[in-house]
């Protein structure tokens, strides 16, 4: 199978579900409603861990879902635009950076599986991508602040200690959903 959609190998064992390549309708609408849920959820649950990036949990799951689900080579990134779209219209975050904050995981995810077609042989390359491309976020800002930590927000600590707490919750959110995918693929079959 192609490499670029990132499809796996057809050597894998039987009874595990090969997604589609093809983007239909009804794959753009998961896609899209698994965006928006990462903001509803985020403004849903506006609790704090008193650890910046923890909202990577849910973000990064439902980002890995949506990857999982299809085999289309930028079903994480249409689910990340959808969070970017929903986000602006319900004026969710701050600052003029929050749709690049939504959309970089999933390129991030997405170029990740097409560097690594076999991907789904592992339950970590997922989490991986995950993880680095929710650590982007705090990259970002502290390269739109010019290098330098204010001491407020999650940027109080300095870069090291959010990019690790994002690369964490992000990693913990995709293979939580990983697990359960597996999981789930298995009863099915």
């Amino acid at each position: 199978m192609s490499a670029s959609t990132g499809n796996s190998s057809p050597g894998r064992t039987s009874g595990v579900f090969e997604p589609s390549s093809e983007l239909t309708l009804r794959l753009l609408m998961l896609l899209l409603a698994l965006g928006a849920g990462i903001v509803v959820l985020g403004e849903m649950f506006r609790f704090s861990l008193g650890m910046p990036g923890h909202h990577g949990l849910e973000a990064m799951a439902l980002l890995a879902t949506a990857r999982l689900c299809s085999n289309y080579r930028w079903a994480a990134t249409i689910a990340a635009v959808s969070a970017a779209t929903t986000a602006v219209a319900v004026g969710a975050g701050h600052g003029g950076l929050v749709p690049v904050f939504y959309m970089l995981p999933g390129i991030v995810i997405d170029v990740g599986v097409m560097l690594v077609p076999a991907w789904r042989s592992s339950v970590l390359w997922l989490p991986l991508f995950a993880g680095l491309g929710h650590a982007t976020k705090p990259l970002l800002k502290w390269v739109a602040l010019g290098g330098s930590t204010p001491h407020l927000g999650s940027m109080s600590h300095a870069l090291p200690y959010p990019l690790t707490t994002h690369l964490l919750f992000g990693f913990t959110g995709a293979l939580t959903a990983t697990l359960l995918w597996r999981q789930w693929q298995q009863r099915r079959h």
